[in-house]
C-alpha cells in the first residue's frame, strides 16, 4: 500500500481548520466552488471538476477538534477506491500543526505522483484559507468568495 504524508503549520486555531474541511463553503475555499455538501459525520462530499467525468465521493467518518477523517465512498477517481484521507489537529503556541495523510493506495504508480502533487498544493491553499479567508485553487478553478472573517 502506498500513502501521501503531509504535513504544514497554519496560523489559525483547529476550529477554523475543521470549519474549512467540514463545511460546504469551507471545501469551497481551498479545494473547490462546487461541492454540494452538507457537513458532519456520515455525510457524503461531493466535489467536481471541469477535468472531471463525475463528482467525487467521500464519506466524513470523524470530525473533532483533533482529527477530521474521509473515506472515498464513490467508483470515482478509481485509484482512490479504499482510500481514506486524514487530516490531524495538533494545537501549537500560534497556530496549528496540520498532518495530512491520504492512504490505502494499491500502488505508488499512475496517478499517484499527480495526487500527491495536487494535496501539496491544496495545503497550502488550506493554509491561504483558514489564514486569511480566500484560498488558491488549482489552475482552471474559479475562486470563490472570500468566506467572511469574525
Amino acid at each position: 500500500m502506498a500513502r501521501i504524508v503531509l504535513e504544514i503549520p497554519i496560523d489559525a486555531p483547529p476550529a477554523t481548520i475543521v470549519e474549512a474541511l467540514d463545511t460546504q463553503r469551507g471545501i469551497a475555499g481551498w479545494w473547490t466552488p462546487t461541492v454540494e455538501f452538507p457537513g458532519g459525520v456520515g455525510s457524503v462530499m461531493k466535489p467536481s471538476f471541469a477535468t472531471a467525468p463525475i463528482p467525487f465521493e467521500l464519506t466524513v467518518d470523524q470530525v473533532s477538534e483533533h482529527c477530521v477523517k474521509w473515506s472515498n465512498s464513490g467508483d470515482f477517481p478509481p485509484r482512490w477506491a479504499g482510500t481514506t484521507i486524514e487530516w490531524t489537529l495538533t494545537p501549537t503556541g500560534d497556530g496549528t500543526l496540520v498532518r495530512f495523510s491520504h492512504d490505502g493506495w494499491t500502488s505508488d504508480e499512475g496517478s499517484f505522483p499527480r495526487s500527491a502533487m495536487a494535496w501539496a498544493r491544496l495545503l497550502d491553499s488550506l493554509k491561504q484559507y483558514a489564514e486569511t479567508g480566500s484560498g488558491t485553487l488549482l489552475p482552471g478553478s474559479p475562486l470563490p468568495a472570500p468566506r467572511p472573517r469574525g
